[in-house]
């Protein structure tokens, strides 16, 4: 996923994403919220060539983004 800076990652909300589109594969990772299993989110690359990881929940509607 491209994306123009990584700053932008903090207002992509769970509602701005299109899921379908977005690769995803099963994490190990439990959500903090509800205890399920998150999904791994393909990683997200800005223009200066910084990485990140993110995690979600669809259970709960939640996206964590973390610099890799």
């Amino acid at each position: 996923m491209e994306i123009e800076d990584a700053g932008d990652l903090i207002y992509q909300t769970y509602f701005m994403m299109d899921w379908a589109k977005v690769e995803q594969w099963p994490s190990e990772t439990r959500c903090l919220t509800c205890g399920g299993n998150m999904m791994s989110v393909e990683p997200a690359r800005d223009k200066k060539g910084l990485v990140y990881e993110g995690l979600v929940c669809h259970k709960c509607k939640t996206v964590l983004w973390a610099k890799k």
